[in-house]
């Protein structure tokens, strides 16, 4: 039997749209055990016949996953991303960004539709491909677009609001009984999954079993390897025992603490169970994997502990996957083991695997050792890394080396490098040498390289050789060439000619040339071809817009309204989601040829199709012209339709409106509120914090932030330091850390003044936030506490933040007389978390 909780009704809401034949995406966040999964099986179920349910895995999940979505994806298909960072993030290596893209495009397509794709992640992986760095690249930016507004955060433990349901269900199943009886802080689905057993059993562990989980625990979370190599278990648990309790081990220790750890348990399956390899796919290495809950566990126990030497060492012997080894590089680097990370990143390279070279080149440039720093540049280089190239090049120029610089690129070339080739060609024409030139130019023509078939046709296209330049984009066959080919079309073909090829470019999403084209049909006096053009992308434009999230709820209305005046004052209320280039401007020609009203039909079939943008313009129009009561006839229609914008609109005017009934009011905002708008949780909680109904604000703003709307909760901890209420301010951060993360303690600590500030951070480094000890640590040094700072910079460095213990080192080698702390700038630390010697 099931009991269900909020988290539930959300994600039958995108359900029954897939169903209902609207493709959607919905993503549980939780931690382990906390019942994401079984709140996909739940949902899935109602779907309707003909849908078959997928789960991409061999031969990798993100390469199973880019296969299908190339091949085509069913309609009538869930797909269920268990673990998504397997597929759109780290995890995924070099397919990440692909299988992102493709998801987008599969949802956008309603021709491939309908697909319902249901994902779980952890939290901690879920910040990682959500939120947008502050500092270096941007790595996930098409999976930050497919998942923006897809979360549904699922708590770690039931509620009161839900206990009447599990106590009628209890009376009926013993075991819900028995957990509702026994499980701590309400966390009902990790007892059902045996996670306590599996923690007394870890916790009971002998020595040496002990040690296995703990290596496979730091694989796991530093490597993302799932499934744990035996040699590998073997080779790095001596480093996990003391002494004493290696010398206490017998001769079969091994044998011993594997079978311990393997044995089932409880009715659940080991610490450590075995993957049984399919027909055909396996290399005879015996492989495990970590219990999920005890993944989970690994990761806040160990969260401040670097892995021993053994680590390090049997992860380079006995792993061969680059994106795992690449994994661990960042990993040793983050912890300033450079050495290490210089010996992963170069076991990469070796493998042919260049993503990771310039990292290498730029630690061994750190060390003041440009010429290894130059010998991987040419490595990579010469394997095919085309930023390597540019910059090894650029430095045989700079050193007037000539001649190496042509040696290099004829290397590349002649190994069939598409961007050296070009390079080459370039070279060659520029020195006279055009049969040369143009035999490289003929290998580029056929190199299948995009990018490179881009820039060769640039170069043609300055020639003033449009011929051959557009064979080339036709050969690059990309988006980018569609929309260049129109540009050329425009340029030099008929007037079909230049339609088609704006027709094929916005086919492939590149919308400028079709704009430009029915603005060009406007300016010459040709409105029917402008209205022509201008409906076509509408149509695109719209189609695409239904099939993003419906559940964002997300609507920029929080200014206080009291009539239709100001709904429709466009300096009082930002415009809401939906305007585009096509339907404005289609509306703006219509009213130039046909009359001012004219526009009115187009936007209110964009409005009857959920389009909010075209729904406020009508409504302006209408009160424009004297028919405010018409709009306001309109804004009550859609509200009675359910359209979000309406419904939330008439929500707002009522809060805010002194004359209005509270308790329709009130009942109107939590209709608001069920129908996911978030601004709707903010207004109740403005009612109950004015009420001085401290506990219910708070319910009302950790609901809003749950649906990833925060604004509610920061104004509530905002109010509260400002009346001095620091105590509670911090409650309710604490309570919005258990289910969304550690960020908002995170940013409260950031705001503080050092006094303040320091026992929060003390709070949050014992709660294992593995920022915690960096900031202590620069709050300390501030305070001039020095001897503690550094034990927590290095703390910070074991958790996998080295700048704090930079930072100090750069201070303290000013006025460091036996150089110790030159020494540790210069090489890092061991793996021992001691100075690295020289390397």
């Amino acid at each position: 039997m099931y009991v269900r909780r909020a988290h539930d009704a959300a994600v039958r809401q995108v359900v029954a749209q897939a169903g209902a034949g609207a493709s959607g995406m919905v993503v549980l966040v939780g931690g382990s055990s906390s019942g994401k999964t079984r709140a996909c099986w739940e949902a899935v179920r109602e779907l309707p016949a003909g849908w078959r349910l997928w789960h991409p895995l061999d031969p990798t999940p993100a390469k199973a996953l880019a296969g299908a979505l190339a091949e085509g994806v069913a309609p009538r298909t869930a797909i269920w991303l268990n673990e998504l960072q397997r597929y759109v993030g780290e995890s995924a290596g070099e397919e990440a960004e692909r299988v992102a893209a493709g998801l987008r495009a599969l949802l956008q397509d309603p021709e491939r539709g309908p697909v319902l794709i249901l994902a779980t992640v952890w939290p901690e992986y879920w910040t990682a491909m959500a939120d947008r760095p502050s500092l270096g690249a941007d790595r996930y930016p098409q999976a930050r677009e497919l998942l923006a507004g897809r979360a549904v955060h699922v708590p770690s433990s039931f509620d009161e609001a839900v206990s009447d349901d599990m106590r009628a269900v209890g009376a009926h199943d013993p075991r819900l009984a028995e957990a509702m009886e026994r499980a701590a802080d309400g966390q009902i689905t990790q007892y059902l999954a045996g996670a306590p057993a599996l923690a007394d059993r870890y916790r009971t562990a002998p020595p040496g079993a002990a040690a296995l989980v703990r290596a496979a625990m730091d694989l796991s979370r530093l490597g993302g390897v799932p499934r744990i190599p035996q040699d590998f278990l073997e080779a790095a648990a001596d480093g996990y025992l003391s002494d004493s309790a290696y010398e206490a081990l017998g001769e079969d220790w091994f044998e011993q603490a594997l079978a311990y750890v393997a044995t089932p348990f409880r009715g659940v399956r080991g610490m450590l169970s075995p993957v049984r390899a399919r027909p055909g796919a396996s290399d005879g290495t015996a492989r495990f994997l970590l219990a999920d809950y005890l993944d989970q566990t690994g990761r806040q126990e160990r969260r401040y502990t670097a892995p021993p030497a053994s680590f390090w060492q049997a992860a380079r012997r006995h792993l061969v996957d680059p994106q795992a080894l690449t994994s661990l590089a960042r990993a040793a680097q983050a912890r300033w083991r450079d050495q290490d990370a210089a010996l992963f990143y170069q076991q990469v390279l070796d493998s042919g695997d260049t993503r990771s070279a310039l990292s290498l080149a730029w630690l061994w440039q750190e060390r003041a050792r440009p010429e290894e720093a130059t010998r991987v540049r040419r490595q990579a280089a010469l394997a095919g890394h085309v930023e390597a190239l540019e910059e090894h090049l650029r430095e045989l120029v700079d050193a007037a080396d000539l001649a190496g610089a042509e040696q290099v690129l004829r290397e590349a070339a002649n190994k069939g490098m598409p961007a050296a080739r070009l390079i080459l060609a370039r070279a060659l024409a520029e020195d006279g040498q055009l049969d040369e030139a143009a035999r490289w130019y003929d290998e580029v023509a056929r190199c299948g390289d995009a990018e490179v078939l881009h820039a060769y046709a640039s170069d043609l296209r300055s020639s003033g050789d449009l011929d051959r330049a557009r064979r080339i984009l036709q050969a690059a066959s990309d988006g980018k060439a569609a929309r260049e080919l129109a540009f050329l079309a425009a340029e030099s073909g008929t007037a079909a000619e230049a339609e088609k090829a704006a027709m094929e470019a916005f086919a492939c999403g590149e919308t400028r040339p079709l704009q430009l084209l029915a603005q060009k049909a406007a300016a010459e006096a040709r409105p029917a071809d402008g209205v022509r053009y201008y409906r076509h992308a509408v149509a695109v434009l719209e189609r695409r817009r239904r099939l993003r999230s419906p559940r964002s709820g997300l609507i920029d209305l929080l200014a206080r309204l009291q009539g239709l005046t100001d709904l429709i004052s466009p300096s009082r209320l930002p415009m809401p989601a939906g305007e585009t280039w096509a339907l404005r401007e289609l509306v703006a020609l219509l009213d130039e040829i046909e009359g001012e009203q004219a526009g009115d039909s187009e936007l209110r079939s964009a409005a009857d199709s959920g389009n909010r943008w075209a729904l406020e313009m009508l409504i302006r129009r209408l009160h424009k012209r004297g028919a405010g009561s018409d709009g306001e006839a309109l804004v009550r229609e859609k509200a009675a339709e359910g359209e979000l914008w309406a419904l939330w609109t008439l929500a707002h005017r009522a809060h805010h409106d002194a004359t209005a009934d509270r308790a329709q009011a009130q009942a109107l905002l939590k209709n608001t509120a069920a129908a996911g708008i978030a601004q709707a949780y903010a207004a109740m909680v403005e009612d109950a914090e004015s009420a001085g109904l401290t506990e219910e604000a708070d319910q009302w703003a950790l609901r809003a932030a749950a649906g990833a709307y925060t604004q509610p909760l920061w104004n509530l901890i905002r109010e509260r330091e400002k009346t001095g209420s620091f105590d509670t301010a911090e409650r309710l951060a604490w309570q919005a850390a258990a289910s969304l993360g550690t960020s908002v303690v995170r940013q409260l600590a950031e705001r503080r003044s050092d006094e303040v500030a320091l026992p929060l951070l003390w709070r949050a480094y014992e709660a294992g936030m593995p920022w915690a000890p960096g900031m202590l640590a620069m709050r300390l040094e501030a305070a001039g506490e020095h001897t503690q700072a550094e034990s927590l910079a290095r703390i910070a460095a074991d958790t996998g933040d080295r700048e704090p213990l930079e930072v100090l080192a750069g201070k303290r080698a000013c006025d460091d007389p036996d150089g110790n702390w030159r020494v540790l700038l210069a090489n890092g630390l061991t793996a021992q978390g001691t100075t690295a010697p020289p390397w």
